[in-house]
């Protein structure tokens, strides 16, 4: 799914069916939705983000890496340290 926030949304929600009748839809409407085989319109995105009750430039976000894992612009994770193990003395 495009956008993580909105299907971690819908699963603690509960079942997609029970979401699409809410929103007065069948669950093939959603289905293609959440898919991306049909475009969300700006209509679609309040009528989900109100039934699920959060922001809906949070549902909508795109995803992005955590801080800590983006490197600096020209690194690559070549250039990160690379513990290694080391032998315990009895």
């Amino acid at each position: 799914m495009k956008f993580p926030n909105l299907a971690w949304a819908i699963s603690q929600w509960g079942p997609r069916y029970k979401l699409a009748a809410t929103l007065g839809e069948s669950e093939s409407w959603l289905s293609r939705r959440l898919s991306g085989r049909v475009a969300l319109t700006d209509s679609d995105r309040k009528r989900l983000a109100d039934a699920l009750g959060y922001p809906s430039g949070w549902l909508f976000q795109a995803p992005a890496p955590p801080e800590s894992s983006r490197l600096p612009k020209g690194a690559s994770r070549s250039d990160e340290p690379n513990p290694r193990l080391t032998k315990v003395s009895p």
